[in-house]
């Protein structure tokens, strides 16, 4: 694998978030790997990459429940 750097991670985090994301929202953790291993920033079944760093830096993951309190799932948001 290439060498990524955490600062074109944390440019595609950003891109991510400015193209697809409302002021506030969040993204779907999946939809978010999906997107990241598209781009070649990321490599499925890899952990301590570039991209984590990148992800520790930028945003927080938060759980999305229904009307009930159940559990639907997890969403990155900026911090």
């Amino acid at each position: 694998m290439k060498q990524i750097k955490v600062e074109w991670c944390e440019n595609f985090i950003k891109a991510v978030f400015r193209k697809h994301v409302p002021e506030g929202g969040g993204i779907y953790t999946g939809c978010f790997w999906d997107m990241a291993e598209r781009s070649g920033l990321w490599e499925r079944g890899t952990y301590g990459t570039p991209m984590s760093q990148a992800l520790e830096n930028l945003t927080k993951v938060e759980a999305v429940h229904d009307d009930k309190g159940n559990f639907l799932y997890h969403v990155f948001k900026l911090a």
